[in-house]
């Protein structure tokens, strides 16, 4: 009598293929495509993976930093300024020294120093607020440095961005500055021939993207937009699984932004020593209209149109880079959306609730985005195909859909999911505030690779600075940036305009 042969997967298959395989081809060969063969209900029910991201390959993980040596000026040292700055391998003393107890370092500094050495020198900072600008200059000359290395000098502080690009001791500058100063800076960065690490947004409208998209192209600079989101494994997981068909054509992608503090809404502070005489007013004001200085919109300046760019420049556009990254969207052909200022009543002109819907007909989807500053629940990033969802934050997590033709055969509870990815490691520690806690599980802070906890801001810089040694183009370069930009800035145009707005692709033109 010919024995049936069975089709079952085994627990002794799935350990093997953990040891011996990446995690998504095995899940490729042995579910994926063994679906095809007949497998009968009584032999697969469901099949759940718990793994390391031993099997993800970050390719920046793996780029050298050998070389020429690269000079770098950092433009800005608000918020964001220490958090890249580490990324960089500068750490303040303060945070270093918190970080040591009985001596011995704790995880979060000991992954910092753990980082490479990025074969880089600061040799400029400058602020229009001299304070943080001399802060700036601390940081980088404090004995705190990852990879064992060391600044032999402390970095000039410059007046102003323009002395800064003048000066030859320079190869590249970061900008971390308010989003209204971004294109100008960026684009007078190029034409000096310097390289550009830009953070999000990279523009606050399509015009002044598509000008900074076509300056970059023409002086051959290398530009990174600060979208770290590229290096997260989880991403590239995503990516896998959509270009594999595992959860069908995709018809709907929801993305969110849930915050509830006072920091989350961009109320950050005021420090007591801040005056006129160590603000410079009128450089941070730029080409926007004079009024005589105010402290609240000098350091608050995201609640504001004016300066930054809302919730759909400052939230959506991560929501968006993770989306584009995982699909490869680029720009919808209209957009809507409503939303209103109806819980706080501090001088502000954004909205603290908004909700866009970002079509996209030649691909037969849409994306849609909501922001609430007044509840703090985490949403994952949710794709919705015809055969399942797929759930994306830090993790990864499919679920099959009760009709789906491909997977109904296996009698799948659509609430449990099928696969799902959690990066573990044993250098993860507890998160220390609310907005770290919120970018860490929305998939922007740290990483894992090879079962290594990394800060995936180090990683998105360590590719930049590879690329302009190798003269190739950057994960989330300035064309990546151009399609960033115009999506969002066209659901602001949505909102202030209430209407609907439509992109001619054509002619690179918002109609």
């Amino acid at each position: 009598m010919e024995e049936k042969k069975s089709n079952k997967i085994s627990r002794r298959d799935t350990l093997k293929a953990l040891v011996t395989l990446p995690v998504l081809g095995y899940f490729a060969n042995r579910f994926y495509v063994k679906y095809e063969n007949d497998l009968s209900s009584s032999d697969f029910t469901r099949m759940k993976l718990e793994v390391a991201d031993t099997s993800i390959q970050i390719p920046a993980a793996g780029y050298s930093s050998k070389g020429k040596q690269i000079r770098l000026g950092i433009v800005g040292n608000g918020f964001r300024g220490p958090q890249v700055l580490r990324s960089l391998g500068f750490a303040e003393k303060e945070w270093s020294e918190d970080k040591i107890k009985n001596g011995v370092p704790g995880p979060r500094l000991q992954s910092f120093l753990d980082q490479e050495d990025l074969n880089i020198v600061i040799t400029g900072v400058c602020d229009t607020f001299s304070q943080r600008a001399e802060e700036a200059a601390d940081i980088v000359s404090s004995p705190f440095r990852s990879g064992g290395a060391k600044q032999l000098n402390r970095p000039k502080i410059y007046a102003n961005y323009r002395e800064m690009l003048a000066d030859d001791n320079l190869d590249a500058v970061v900008i971390l500055t308010p989003d209204h100063w971004h294109a100008k800076m960026a684009i007078d960065a190029a034409r000096a021939g310097k390289h550009v690490y830009l953070e999000k947004p990279m523009c606050q409208t399509a015009e002044e993207a598509k000008l900074l998209r076509d300056v970059t192209l023409e002086t051959g600079i290398i530009l990174q937009v600060g979208h770290q989101n590229r290096q997260q494994a989880s991403y590239i997981m995503a990516k896998e699984i959509i270009d594999k068909g595992v959860i069908g054509p995709v018809s709907l992608v929801e993305t969110y932004t849930n915050r509830n503090n006072d920091h989350g809404a961009w109320i950050r502070g005021i420090p007591k020593n801040a005056n006129a005489s160590n603000i410079n007013w009128k450089e941070f004001l730029g080409d926007k209209a004079w009024r005589e200085m105010d402290l609240d919109r000098y350091f608050n300046w995201q609640k504001w149109f004016e300066y930054g760019t809302g919730p759909a420049g400052n939230q959506f556009t991560h929501e968006f880079d993770c989306v584009n990254q995982v699909m490869d969207l680029g720009i919808p052909k209209r957009v809507i959306a409503s939303g209103g200022n109806y819980y706080f009543n501090d001088p502000r002109d954004i909205p603290d609730v908004f909700n866009a819907i970002f079509e996209y007909p030649d691909r037969g989807m849409s994306l849609t985005y909501d922001c609430t500053l007044r509840n703090s629940r985490l949403r994952d990033k949710t794709f919705l195909g015809k055969d399942a969802s797929m759930e994306v934050n830090v993790g990864v997590a499919v679920f099959p859909d009760s009709q789906s033709e491909k997977y109904k055969k296996y009698e799948l509870e659509s609430d449990t999911p099928l696969y799902t990815y959690h990066p573990k490691s044993d250098a993860v520690d507890a998160v220390t505030s609310a907005t770290a806690k919120y970018y860490h599980d929305r998939g922007f802070g740290y990483t894992y690779h090879n079962g290594k906890k990394l800060d995936a801001t180090y990683l998105h810089v360590k590719e930049w600075l590879y690329c302009i040694r190798q003269g190739i183009q950057p994960s989330c370069n300035v064309n990546r940036g151009f399609e960033e930009t115009t999506t969002f800035y066209m659901s602001n145009l949505a909102y202030l305009e209430k209407r609907v707005v439509e992109w001619d692709a054509e002619n690179e033109k918002i109609i």
